[in-house]
């Protein structure tokens, strides 16, 4: 009888001590998620993560984390869905085993457990937001503009080494100096991302080799803040250029309208007319 009691005892033990190294692992492996997602602190880059399990099958999960863009080239109807509803923002792939990423999920739920009765994604207030760069805004003054501009352009250089954003990145901002092509046009980034995505993203990088380029060279939170400066002018004054050519071609194709029927006028009232004969 003891004998039993102390197997199942060491069961028990072994059973738990499995399920909070599984809660460790996933822990860290969110770590990545956690540029782009919160659990119930509402939507980031991608969607709040809380009761996820609740809304999709476990084996749909392991594929969507997987590969996302996977499953939206299949035509998945709910990954297009979440796709669509996210500014077409790709979800980088993740080589993680299935148990590494049902660990992430077990992690999730014990988050959840831990903030059951507080508020979830739909009653979220502006204090319980995540912290770096939560406002809908950032409020920039010209020296922070500035500074995002050396930044970006590699006239300054990141405090921990980073290299300059316009090695891999390029921005529409009537600059003569161009940028790299090697990853995505940001001009329009703040638009699709907001300041908390910009921020949890540099932070955080959940892309490979972004993360790869930042490691142990992490930018602090004012440079994080002059680059989405920078990005929120940049989007801004796009879109305000873009709004005004709207208008200057809108201009022109209503003057060449008038100038033709101004022809046309000309021509019907004096085309028939006859030159009068010297005879």
């Amino acid at each position: 009888m003891k004998q039993l009691l102390s197997i199942t005892a060491i069961f028990l033990f072994t059973l738990v001590g499995f399920f909070a190294q599984s809660q460790n692992n996933g822990e860290n492996l969110f770590k990545v998620c956690a540029a782009c997602h919160t659990i119930g602190k509402g939507r980031l880059v991608g969607p709040d993560l809380s009761r996820v399990y609740e809304k999709r099958e476990q084996d749909w999960l392991i594929k969507f984390i997987r590969s996302s863009q996977k499953m939206v080239k299949e035509g998945d109807p709910d990954a297009v869905s979440i796709f669509k509803e996210f500014n077409q923002i790709p979800m980088p792939d993740n080589n993680l085993t299935d148990n590494e990423i049902i660990s992430i999920i077990d992690f999730i739920k014990a988050t959840d457990s831990k903030e059951s009765g507080t508020a979830t994604a739909e009653t979220i207030t502006e204090e319980q937001k995540p912290d770096t760069l939560a406002t809908a805004s950032v409020i920039f003054s010209n020296d922070l503009l500035k500074k995002g501009k050396a930044l970006f352009y590699g006239y300054e250089k990141f405090s921990n080494g980073a290299p300059s954003c316009i090695a891999c990145h390029n921005i529409m901002d009537e600059s003569l100096i161009g940028g790299g092509k090697l990853s995505f046009e940001l001009t329009k980034s703040y638009s699709k991302l907001s300041a908390a995505g910009i921020g949890a993203i540099l932070a955080n990088p959940p892309f490979p080799v972004m993360n790869k380029a930042l490691n142990n060279k992490k930018l602090t939170e004012e440079e994080i803040n002059a680059i989405t400066a920078l990005l929120q002018f940049t989007d801004q004054r796009y879109t305000e250029n873009s709004q005004t050519s709207d208008n200057n071609l809108i201009f022109l194709l209503m003057s060449f309208v008038v100038a033709m029927l101004l022809i046309v006028h000309i021509y019907i009232m004096y085309g028939n007319r006859k030159i009068p004969s010297n005879n």
